[in-house]
């Protein structure tokens, strides 16, 4: 598992400069962002993004450069009841938990 990406179609949008990102009203935004882009992400409503959607959603937003070992790496990561997809919970504890270090 070289790399993992940080769900970027979700997360990065919902970063915004603030005089302490690490605020409360900070972690509040980023999480009502985050709740805005999966349900935009999550096209057949179902409460989890799939690959398939995942993929989607790269596609949409133009993020460049993603490749099917980083999407399966990440899905590894954040799907942490190994349903097959990332539910709703399971992207906002994303949010709350570092990113392991891979070298």
């Amino acid at each position: 598992m070289k790399y993992l990406l940080p769900m970027p179609f979700l997360i990065a949008a919902c970063a915004q400069p603030q005089p302490d990102p690490h605020s409360e009203a900070a972690h509040g935004r980023k999480v009502m962002g985050l709740q805005e882009k999966f349900d935009r992400f999550d096209y057949n409503a179902d409460g989890k993004l799939t690959r398939q959607e995942i993929e989607q959603g790269i596609k949409e937003t133009g993020v460049t450069g993603v490749t099917s070992a980083e999407i399966e790496s990440m899905l590894e990561h954040y799907d942490l009841n190994k349903d097959g997809g990332i539910s709703r919970w399971e992207t906002q504890h994303a949010i709350n938990t570092p990113l392991p270090n891979h070298s």
